[in-house]
Parts: structure tokens; sequence; C-alpha cells
């Protein structure tokens, strides 16, 4: 293991110290470790990554920070919280001294903000409550702080936000409350789980750009715990790899992404999905910039496709509406987009671009407003009864989360066997014998173990859950599998995993596939084309790597020099790159180019 990088700077830098902590959770079935024998140092102004994959024991680790652990966690060794000239143990401190500590001098960032964020309070006062918990001020004064604190972390309009509820704000819009909440009583050190697992790219971006200002201006020390690689090559300043409970590797973020020495590490790196380097210097910035602007809409370039098979999935004219407290949103403007037989189609944009509404029309869950669906040339929406349960049979879908879209009451083989049983196969009824053959056999085909079918969801991982969900999807054979994000909830390696096997059962079916995704490093990983949605519109679309070495719309540059990558060389003229684009936006914005919408940001968003 790599030696502690920062022993030589001054003592008095350190706000937190970890030594010999272990963690047990105590269970029906005995101890189990989760954290064994960990040693880290945080230091003002640093940012410390802690990686590695879920069950590698991260997360317990940064709860054990704060003294979030549940009653069943039997901790031991120290964790010392360091205020002005003293310290504090956590582990021996109790409860309810623990309650002053968070917030004054530790706190937390969690992953997902809406759970995190009180649905019935307004904004206002849930950052109010964070200042009043710890200080005795008016609490008119406290609300006035609330809304300086909203109007750092870049939330617009903050004396109207302040009045809004958690639903009225986008994600990254959340994500900026709950870090004004963790700063409210200026404390020495942020523990930020995950903070942009759930946002798209340029919105993560925008977030990391937030956390690294905080670390440099106010000199906050950053706990951050992660799985993206590229997220630690972008913010942190030295990484702790983790792998069942222990730190395998640590050093400064160069020495350990560009010369990893554990064979985990290296195989964690191995796993992440590369986009093309960001050659977007200041001839390419002003390329993309002069070049024909077609945010108001244009069709799918068909000839791009390599693929000779059949059109299996066709969208003419395609818009989509939705009716919004008595009046009518549009979701989806003038589509076109045709998938063919063994083609892997690739559908991106940022939340709210209208990719997963898409998806659904092409299910038949949402009928269209203007335009048609047509599934192996015939029309979903006049497709009627029989019929149109014949021509959805012939559609597979793999939806995000495994674990809210298989039945947790039955068995993993009666899940994939549910296809067979409503539709049969070839036009036939098949008898129980026969569907169980073919559940193994899928089962095999995902790589999943002798026996699986007699178990419940609940008994294996994510990864493995995602693979069950492809082995139902692909029941009956489907000419067209529709994915939306299925791999957005998993570690990298799991991920890797999952992707592979579905490359291999393309390979073997030779089914279209409409992959929706905001991860752009497995859209160029897997895909043949990609086409680029914004507002609703398609921007762009081609050949993925023609697409992504060299784009014509600036949205589409502005979402790859958003993608971080695990080299923190490269990420740094990355992130020089997506701040020059942002930079030309911006003054076309302010000319009024009248060249359609800006690119979607945490500051422009719903409300």
């Amino acid at each position: 293991m790599s030696a502690l990088p920062v022993q030589a700077q001054q003592g008095d830098d350190v706000v937190l110290r970890i030594r010999d902590l272990n963690v047990t959770f105590g269970t029906g079935s005995g101890d189990v470790p989760a954290v064994r024998g960990i040693d880290l140092e945080v230091r003002r102004g640093r940012v410390v990554a802690l990686v590695g994959e879920s069950g590698s024991g991260k997360s317990v680790t940064s709860l054990s920070v704060l003294g979030l652990l549940p009653s069943t966690a039997r901790v031991t060794g120290s964790v010392e919280l360091f205020d002005g000239g003293g310290s504090r143990d956590v582990v021996a401190t109790p409860e309810r001294e623990l309650v002053d500590l968070r917030g004054r001098v530790a706190s937390m960032v969690f992953q997902e903000p809406m759970t995190a964020l009180n649905p019935t309070m307004t904004l206002g006062d849930q950052v109010a409550e964070a200042v009043l918990n710890h200080e005795r001020v008016p609490r008119a004064d406290a609300r006035d702080r609330a809304v300086e604190l909203l109007r750092s972390v870049g939330i617009p309009e903050p004396e109207r936000r302040a009045r809004q509820y958690p639903h009225e704000l986008s994600g990254g819009q959340r994500q900026r409350v709950v870090i004004a909440i963790a700063l409210a009583c200026e404390p020495r050190l942020i523990v930020a789980d995950e903070p942009t697992t759930a946002l798209d790219v340029t919105v993560q971006a925008e977030i990391l750009d937030l956390l690294r200002e905080l670390v440099a201006e106010r000199g906050t020390a950053l706990l951050l715990v992660t799985h993206n690689m590229g997220v630690v090559a972008d913010i942190a300043d030295e990484v702790a790899v983790m792998s069942g409970g222990r730190v395998v590797e640590h050093g400064l973020v160069e020495q350990v992404l560009l010369a990893p020495e554990h064979e985990y590490t290296r195989a964690l790196l191995a796993a992440v999905p590369a986009v093309p380097p960001a050659s977007l210097d200041d001839r390419e910035v002003e390329r993309v910039s002069e070049s024909p602007r077609r945010d108001q809409g244009v069709s799918d370039t068909r000839s791009t496709s390599r693929s000779s098979g059949e059109v299996v999935l066709d969208l003419r004219g395609v818009s989509l509406d939705y009716r919004v407290q008595g009046r009518h949103v549009r979701a989806v403007e003038g589509l076109d987009l045709t998938v063919r037989a063994g083609e892997m189609l690739g559908l991106v944009g940022e939340s709210g671009s209208g990719k997963s509404t898409a998806g659904r029309a092409c299910l038949g869950l949402l009928t269209p407003s203007e335009g048609e669906v047509l599934l192996l040339g015939a029309s979903v929406a006049r497709a009627r009864g029989r019929a149109r349960r014949r021509l959805l049979a012939d559609v597979g879908v793999v939806f995000q989360d495994p674990g809210a879209s298989l039945d947790p009451r039955k068995l993993v083989g009666e899940s994939i066997a549910e296809p067979l049983a409503i539709h049969g196969r070839d036009g036939r009824r098949l008898s129980g014998a026969e569907r169980r053959a073919r559940v193994r056999e899928l089962l095999d085909a995902v790589r999943l173990p002798a026996g699986a079918e007699r178990r419940y969801p609940h008994e294996f991982s994510g990864g493995q859950r995602q693979r069950i969900g492809l082995a139902r999807a692909l029941a009956l054979r489907p000419r067209l599998l529709v994915a939306d994000e299925p791999t957005s909830a998993l570690d990298v390696s799991v991920q890797a995993e999952v992707l592979q096997v579905l490359k291999d059962l393309h390979a073997e079916l030779g089914f279209g596939c409409l992959f929706i995704s905001h991860d752009l490093g497995v859209v160029h990983d897997l895909t043949d084309r990609v086409a680029v949605l914004r507002a609703g519109r398609l921007v762009e679309s081609g050949r993925t790597a023609d697409v992504f070495s060299a784009p014509q719309e600036l949205y589409t540059a502005e979402l790859l020099a958003s993608v971080p990558t695990p080299d923190p060389v490269a990420q740094r003229e990355r992130r020089e790159a997506r701040q020059r684009l942002a930079s030309v936006v911006g003054a076309a914005e302010g000319a009024g180019s009248g060249s359609g919408p800006a690119p979607s940001s945490a500051s422009g968003a719903v409300g």
C-alpha cells in the first residue's frame, strides 16, 4: 500500500483522523465484518476520495465519521474530528454530544437529495433549520442566511426558490440545496457520499465545480465517496481504494490513477468505458460554434447505418405531450428515428431531454399526439387486441432499476417464464417443462448459476438482478430490445460484465436495440449510431464514432467535454474545454443569437 502522501504538512491542518477503524455488523447468521483496520487522514483544503465497488466498505467508513451507523454495528478504533484546538473521538462520544458535532464540525451530503430533503417543508425553511439547530439567532435572520446560502451554491432567484418545495426543482438544484444545508454552520469537514451518481454529466460537472470552489475558497476538507474514477480524477487530491473492507492502495491521485500498484485498482480502471479525448482546442471550439445550428430539430441520419437488416423500429415525426397542472407540456417534438435488425442505436441527452419518454412511446405505453411509431412496419397506435399483443411480443425491455421491475414475491424462474406463459412461443402454448427448460437456457445465456431460477430477486446482487431482467426481456427472442438506463446504478466492473453479456447476446441473436442512457462512455463502447436529444428535439445523429470524434453541435460537444475521464491530466484538459464551450455558449446567449435554447444545467431548471 502506498504511504500517506501528506504527512509533511502541519498537524493543525488535520480535520479528520481515522486510526485502525473496524466495523462489524451483527446478523442472525453471525457477525459480518464491513471495515477492517482503516487508517486515513483528511486535511484542510484537501479532497480525499474513497473508491471501490458496492460492499467494499466505503459508505460504512463515511457513516462512521458522523456516528451514523445503526445499532447493529460494533465499532473499534478511533475517528477523531478536530475542532479548532481540540478533537473528539466519534467512536467514544455519546450520541447526545454527537448531535452538536454534526453540522457544526462535520456535515454530510447524501447520494439522493430527494430523500435527504423533507418534501413537506420549503427549501428556505430546511436550510434555516440547519442554522437554528446550532446557532441562537432570530428566525428571520436564519431565513435571510438561508437565502444567502442558496445564492452561494448557485441557486438562481434564491428568494423565490426559498419558498418552493423539493419537487419543484431539478435533481441538480436539489443537490445544491443539500450542499447549502451542509454548509449552513461552516463545518470544517464535508462528507459527500456519491453526490453526483444520479446526475447527468453536465449537471455532475457543475456540482463538482461547486465542491472544488468550496474547498479552494473556504478551506473546507472534503471526504468524497464514489465509484466513479472520472470524478476522482476531476476533483480529488488523494485517493484511497477500498476492497473487502480494507484500503488496498492510497496515494496522490496522479500516482494511483496513472500508475496503480494494486491489481484491484488496475481492474477498476480497466472497467471504465472510454470516451475519446476532448480535442476541443480554441480552433475546434470555434469550428463547432460556427457550424450550422440545428436546435430546431433534425432528421435521423439513416444513411449512416451500417446494418442492412430490416427496420424494426421507425419513429416518424413523433411528438409527445404531457398534461401538467391543466396545461399541455411538449416532451418530444417531431422525432424521427430508425433502428434496424442487428443494430444498436444510442439515445442520449440530459434528464428532461425526452429520451425516456420516447422509449415509452416505442413500447406502446404512450400514444403520440403527432406522428407515428412503427414496429416491424406496423403502427403501434392502430394495433388492437390480439394483433397489438402479438406486435409487442416482439419487443423486449430492460428497465433501469431491476429491483423495482422484478416481483419480489416471485421466484426468478417464474418472472422469466411469465412472458412465455402469456405469449407462448412460435404461436403455440408451451408446457411447464418447456418453459422451465427455456428459463434454464436463458439463465445460462446471461451467465447465472444453476439453480438461480429457484431463488428470489433479493438473493442476488444488483448486477445479477439486471442480468435476470435481461433474460426475461429476451425470453421471446424479440426483434427489438429497448434498454432504458440499464447500467446507471451499477459499479463499473459489474457494469462491464452486464454490457459484455448484452454484446454477446446481441451478436448471437441479432436483435435491434434502442439503448437509452446518459452515460456517454457506455454509449461509445456499445452502440453503432447515436442520436442526441435536447429539450425534446433531435439535434444531432450519426455513427457513434463520428459524432464523438467530431461533434457538429455545441450541445453535443458540451456533453462530451463534461464526461470525466480517470486520467487526471486529460481530465484537466477536458474541464478547460468544457469551460471554453460554456463561455462560447454564454456569449452566444448574451448576444441573442436565436440559435435555440441553451444547454440545460443545474441552474436553469424546473420551476
